[in-house]
């Protein structure tokens, strides 16, 4: 069984994955420290800090449910959008791409389905001035 979507062995299978991942890196915590604020705010759920595991390794199988997904933009200080985003990425293979703002965080931004392959840094590039002008 795949335990990633989008194309398999692609470069951008693992959006959802790498985007943890990163952000664990990036504020110097551990998956536990994390977990402990993975709480959603609609049903209480909580995330458990083996899962947020397996997901920042690239082993979680399917793609998330809202309430996970809740969960952990509440933990990261995201939005909710942002992450489902870049589920649909990881496990439907919908093209989104990770766009940086001035302050250094990163929002998602999905390219459109027909975009010409190579339109695609062209719209990239002017996603990333659209978010540094409205400070989004």
């Amino acid at each position: 069984m795949p335990t990633r979507g989008g194309t398999p062995g692609s470069a951008d299978s693992d959006q959802l994955s790498r985007f943890v991942r990163d952000y664990l890196a990036a504020h110097d915590i551990k998956v536990r420290a994390l977990a402990r604020r993975a709480i959603d705010p609609e049903t209480g759920f909580e995330l458990q800090h083996g899962w947020i595991n397996e997901l920042a390794a690239g082993r979680v199988s399917r793609a998330p449910e809202l309430w996970r997904l809740r969960a952990l933009a509440a933990a990261m200080g995201a939005r909710p959008r942002i992450l489902a985003e870049l589920a649909a990425a990881q496990w439907l293979g919908v093209q989104v791409a990770e766009v940086s703002r001035d302050d250094g965080k990163k929002i998602g931004v999905s390219i459109p389905e027909n975009l010409p392959p190579e339109k695609v840094d062209e719209f990239i590039r002017i996603a990333e001035d659209i978010a540094r002008q409205m400070g989004a």
